[in-house]
């Protein structure tokens, strides 16, 4: 027989060697892949996504126990370059899922999927395919798709007299979010619509796509430009070309909030048609206003609607993790489809069998804000527009049928 002693000192050693195995296990951190533009004309919206997730993360804290380690990314507003840094947040970092893409990398990643093996949460992506005919059992989208926004639309129509005997031109970039906004809006019924341009993603001189929208004799001009850079010199030149004085602006996901502040009092020639989020649904929703005052704590400034859409996706990626007790990726999928959570843009899930968010749109005017808040000086009113009045009632209906 071995002697009592010996056998003794085993049992220790090997019930340290676990407790140092599970405390390793414990300290060793879940990777979350950040995939979002970090250089170019595009720079301020990748800014507001990274700081919304870096947000949302900071208030999760731990996740199982576990440090939340972010990854960033930059996918340079390019598909080719999005599917580059995915495959390698996925084979060289071993990111558990990918936060942070907008349209152009999300549609770039759908093809491509099922090869990453991870859940993509999108949170800035509108082409409506994603979660409707296209869509993947890995990719989830938190904001609405511009289907939706055609709903909204129709309801904002109604409650502004202006806009009901308007004649609506689409001044865009020419790429297929912008599109698809074009086609959205002249499929709303009675819809007064004389044309629309498309402009080169390059473009800076808005001149020409101005004077045949005023040609037209245009009184409300959609403009689903892209969010960044551009879309603050498309509407500056609107205001100076005379544009803002003969038609309202319509944004149809709003404006981002940093460009809100550079505008001023232009911003109040802009009506959105369904925002994706609002900071000043704090008033009625208090995790949007805990994100809020985490968000100016950490960044010095408000929270805008990308950076509240981010944390969204954020929040509900990590409730899905806890809620699946596992960091395998098919398991957070599961946690994902089950997950119900008060996010910064409101109580969230995904439809049933589906991929989609039920996510609130925003309408209201943009207006001066007295006192300012948050260092804001101009912000949107925010009235919520539901889902269940905008979204098909199954997944199945909109074309969803994940494998």
């Amino acid at each position: 027989m071995r002697p009592r002693g010996l056998v003794s000192m085993s049992a220790i050693l090997f019930s340290a060697a676990v407790l140092s195995s599970v405390s390793a296990w414990a300290q060793e951190s879940i990777k979350v892949g950040v995939l979002t533009i970090r250089s170019g004309p595009g720079a301020p919206v990748g800014d507001d996504i990274l700081s919304g997730i870096q947000t949302a993360t900071r208030l999760q804290g731990a996740v199982l126990g576990r440090p939340v380690e972010l990854i960033v990314e930059d996918s340079l507003w390019n598909p080719q370059q999005a599917v580059t840094k995915a495959t390698k947040l996925v084979q060289q970092n071993r990111v558990v899922a990918i936060l942070g893409t907008s349209t152009i990398e999300a549609l770039a990643l759908l093809p491509v999927a099922d090869r990453l093996g991870v859940p993509i949460v999108t949170s800035n992506a509108g082409a409506a395919a994603i979660t409707r005919d296209r869509c993947s059992r890995w990719v989830f989208r938190t904001n609405p798709d511009e289907l939706m926004s055609v709903a909204s639309l129709k309801h904002l129509i109604v409650q502004t007299p202006a806009l009901q005997n308007a004649k609506w031109f689409t001044i865009g970039h020419d790429y297929p979010w912008s599109r698809l906004v074009g086609g959205s809006v002249k499929s709303v019924k009675d819809l007064k619509y004389v044309g629309e341009t498309f402009a080169p993603l390059d473009t800076t001189d808005w001149a020409p796509f101005i004077a045949q929208a005023r040609t037209a004799g245009a009184t409300a001009v959609v403009m689903p430009v892209t969010l960044g850079t551009p879309l603050l010199q498309f509407i500056q030149q609107a205001q100076e070309f005379g544009l803002t004085r003969d038609a309202v602006l319509v944004s149809p996901i709003g404006l981002p909030d940093w460009l809100v502040d550079k505008l001023g009092e232009t911003s109040t020639r802009v009506v959105s048609a369904g925002s994706w989020a609002a900071w000043r649904y704090e008033e009625s929703e208090p995790a949007t206003r805990q994100f809020n005052e985490a968000f100016h704590r950490q960044h010095g400034r408000v929270a805008g609607m990308q950076s509240l859409q981010a944390g969204t996706a954020a929040v509900m990626l990590y409730a899905a993790i806890a809620r699946a007790g596992s960091v395998e990726p098919a398991e957070i999928v599961r946690g994902l489809e089950a997950v119900e959570v008060r996010t910064p843009v409101g109580p969230l899930k995904f439809q049933a069998g589906g991929r989609q968010a039920e996510s609130p749109l925003f309408l209201g005017p943009y207006e001066p804000l007295n006192p300012p808040r948050y260092g804001a000086r101009f912000a949107q009113r925010a009235e919520a527009f539901p889902a269940a009045r905008s979204l098909p009632m199954s997944a199945r209906e909109s074309g969803c049928t994940p494998k």
